[in-house]
């Protein structure tokens, strides 16, 4: 209270700019919340998606299949048969809220989500143009999305939703 007392009759510069400096750490305070309560408020989703295909044979000589990082491999494992994992896309994208994206993976796979809100998704699974699987789901951090359809030679094809870390 000494700080505005003084700032308001003009005495002692020292308390003036005291109240200064609280006065633009209120404000920046106040921006750091309020910004990150609009970003909370537009609902935006920003995900990540990543094709796999699960298999028991050697990697072929693709050059664009990677290896699926250890700790998704390991996830994966303990649900799922398969020996190897090998990425063969992986994309970021954004879907505002109340809204829908379609995300093609592959010639031959597609994924839409929709905002539901509260990081709430309803995913859509489509093979060679057809809905193959349709989820909801809500999406925390560090958890998994997956979903899976079988593919020839006894080998599977997996789409993994996450929200994305950035």
């Amino acid at each position: 209270m000494a700080c505005l007392r003084s700032s308001l009759t003009g005495k002692n510069p020292m308390k003036c700019s005291c109240f200064t400096i609280r006065l633009w750490l209120a404000a920046a305070v106040t921006g750091v919340v309020l910004s990150t309560s609009l970003r909370a408020a537009t609902g935006e989703l920003g995900l990540q998606a990543q094709l796999i295909w699960g298999t028991d044979g050697e990697k072929p000589k693709e050059p664009n299949l990677k290896d699926v990082d250890s700790a998704t491999q390991d996830k994966l494992k303990k649900v799922f048969k398969w020996k190897n994992y090998y990425e063969v896309d992986k994309q970021e994208f954004k879907v505002p809220m109340s809204s829908k994206k379609r995300v093609r993976m592959s010639a031959k796979c597609e994924v839409e989500v929709e905002n539901l809100g509260d990081s709430q998704v309803e995913v859509k699974l489509f093979g060679e143009g057809k809905m193959v699987v349709k989820k909801r789901q809500a999406l925390k951090s560090g958890e998994l999305l997956v979903l899976a359809g079988d593919d020839k030679n006894n080998t599977a094809w997996f789409v993994i939703l996450t929200l994305s870390k950035r």
